[in-house]
């Protein structure tokens, strides 16, 4: 009788080049109230979302109301004039829909999941959440709450206080972009509905706002409902964000009972429309945003610092932001920061091999990133409040699969020498002061070191 270990190995099986794959059509119209519409039909996709992009993004908030955007969305479906308290939660649960949304430097979105045989009733209940939320005294302080317990875990999360400390490292001190989306320790206690409601009457408009509904037979969905939606208000203005020129490069978040070093190096960078975004995707791609990446076997493999490092870039209203994150036990941080440094400024250039791995990784993921209605449903949104078509992302994937090494008017490693520059790097470390501050000034970083706090200020 054969053991396990005298069985005959199988031959390995071959590995074929995946089927064509192209972003779902998008049958694009507006209603007569001026709102845009793009449908996107997805056959099999038995549950529909329907998506809305607001022109309500984070720098619409009131100076010291951070956190304001996202109240309001939380808050929507708590109830509204028809259904008020709970009746609107059991009027959602009864036909199976969901809601869910959110708030970004960009704008706010706000969606229902529901399946198609109960469509109508959950786009009645959409529009009657936008046209009637309440946003009463005690949906709001429930919020509130959960705001105050939000940051107080995040006080106790390294990978998000140096996160937040990157942040306050690029952009210019006080700017929207340099503090939590959720609204700062301050901020947040100055919330109140009377604040959330004016911010809703003002932004939550059908003023360059848009509505996606992907799914299964979207085609042929009667979308008259929202027609109903007619709250009209001035589109807001998004200033262009600009990177901090002056204050620290490293900043350290203290945080003595640290078991690790969590880390993030970011440089603000172009964006969608620049014409080296798709070269710049898969820079970032080849030097930390796959296991095979330089960033992964230096610092992975050779060094076994870490469990993996991520690299990657992403679009902002205005431009992009190019993120190193990884975490490394507190004893070797210092050296990983410099190492990581090294590797993000070498002159060494990317090699065919490593730009090959990295495109066909980025265009391979593509089918996985938008396999749900909800998925393609935000992109789609999210192009469209960008001022892009919503086909973009088919362009995007061209343009990666064509990027190479050195070759095209935008290779690769023009895309890194000249996007990526060498001194704007700014540098975000949250562990142990006490060691890693000594540690990286003898090697020429300088740290200034906060609190948590200081960082949630």
């Amino acid at each position: 009788m054969k053991t396990c270990n005298e069985r005959p190995l199988t031959s390995r099986p071959t590995v074929r080049p995946g089927s064509p794959w192209s972003f779902p059509q998008c049958l694009v119209e507006t209603l007569p109230t001026g709102l845009t519409v793009v449908r996107v039909p997805m056959p099999g996709q038995r549950i529909v979302t329907m998506e809305i992009g607001l022109e309500a993004p984070l720098c619409a908030e009131p100076a010291g109301l951070e956190g304001l955007a996202g109240l309001v969305v939380r808050t929507a479906d708590e109830s509204t004039g028809p259904h008020p308290g709970a009746a609107f939660a059991e009027a959602m649960e009864s036909i199976g829909a969901s809601y869910d949304g959110s708030a970004g430097l960009a704008g706010s979105h706000v969606g229902v999941d529901v399946p198609v045989t109960r469509f109508d009733a959950a786009a009645e209940l959409f529009v009657e959440l936008l046209n009637t939320t309440s946003l009463v005294e005690e949906d709001i302080a429930r919020q509130i709450d959960a705001s105050r317990a939000s940051l107080a875990q995040t006080s106790q999360r390294g990978s998000s206080l140096a996160e937040m400390a990157a942040a306050r490292a690029l952009w210019p001190v006080g700017s929207r972009s340099s503090l939590p989306t959720i609204g700062t320790l301050s901020s947040v206690e100055k919330l109140n509905a009377a604040a959330a409601r004016e911010f809703w009457a003002a932004h939550w408009t059908i003023s360059d706002a848009v509505l996606v509904v992907a799914g299964e037979g979207v085609e042929d969905l009667d979308l008259s409902i929202f027609k109903e939606w007619t709250t009209s208000g001035s589109p807001s203005q998004v200033a262009p964000l600009q990177p901090r020129l002056d204050g620290p490069r490293v900043i350290l978040v203290d945080r003595p009972d640290a078991v690790q070093a969590d880390v993030r190096i970011q440089q603000a960078t172009v964006g969608r429309s620049h014409p080296g975004w798709a070269a710049l995707k898969v820079a970032c791609g080849a030097l930390g945003g796959t296991f095979g990446s330089r960033l992964n076997q230096v610092l992975r493999e050779d060094k076994g610092w870490s469990y993996g490092v991520g690299m990657s870039s992403r679009p902002l209203p205005d431009g992009g932001v190019a993120t190193v994150a990884g975490s490394f036990r507190t004893e070797v941080g210092a050296d990983a920061v410099a190492e990581a440094l090294r590797i993000l400024t070498s002159s060494d250039d990317l090699r065919a091999d490593e730009v090959d791995a990295a495109r066909d990784h980025s265009v391979g993921i593509a089918p996985l990133q938008y396999d749900t209605a909800g998925a393609v449903a935000h992109q789609v949104a999210a192009l469209v409040g960008a001022g892009l078509a919503p086909n973009w992302v088919d362009d995007h994937l061209a343009a990666v699969a064509s990027a190479r090494a050195s070759a095209g008017e935008w290779s690769v490693n023009r895309a890194w020498r000249e996007l990526l520059i060498p001194d704007s790097w700014r540098i975000a470390i949250c562990g142990q002061a006490e060691e890693l501050a000594p540690a990286l000034a003898e090697r020429g970083l300088e740290a200034v070191i906060v609190s948590p706090a200081e960082v949630l200020s």
